[in-house]
């Protein structure tokens, strides 16, 4: 019963995703356009995302871009969610954004909640997925109160802001 509390309406949400029910794209448009100002820094990314930032961090010749921008990601708070595409143009403030996804990681779903998910948008809902598919449900919670504890010096940033800033010091 508790699989099928978590598994429906994770499905049901992720599945209206990708029917382009969450307007995800102007985001990822925006997100290609800024990396496109810079190859070497659009193709880490890249490598990030489909690699991971440790097998990026541990391949990269020493003083690279690539070994530059996984250095500063794997000792960033927040640096795991730059695997969900538009995450470098996301406008959420930090401590927004985090709270918001505590509350969807330790709510139990039903209909209402993800009609309540529907209109507030499915944004935290991709940063919630990247967070459980890398560490599950209870070390994901964990986590999150970690970067909660780790990022308030920059909570009021937008986290678009927080990674382009961060990123280019290695440009």
């Amino acid at each position: 019963m508790q699989f099928k509390r978590l598994v429906v309406p994770a499905l049901f949400t992720f599945g209206l995703g990708g029917c382009g029910y969450f307007d995800g794209d102007e985001k990822q448009q925006l997100e290609q356009a800024w990396l496109a100002q810079n190859a070497q820094l659009q193709q880490v990314i890249e490598q990030i995302r489909s690699q991971g930032i440790e097998a990026v961090a541990n391949g990269a010749e020493v003083g690279s871009v690539a070994a530059c921008v996984a250095s500063k990601l794997e000792m960033d708070p927040l640096g795991e969610l730059v695997n969900v595409e538009g995450a470098l143009v996301e406008s959420a403030k930090i401590a927004e954004l985090l709270s918001e996804l505590e509350g969807l990681m330790e709510q139990d779903f039903s209909l209402e909640n993800i009609s309540g998910l529907l209109q507030k948008g499915a944004d935290a809902a991709a940063y919630a997925k990247q967070i459980i598919a890398a560490q599950g449900l209870e070390r994901g919670l964990e986590h999150l109160q970690q970067m909660a504890d780790s990022s308030r010096e920059f909570a009021s940033e937008d986290l678009g802001a927080h990674f382009q800033q961060l990123l280019s010091e290695c440009q």
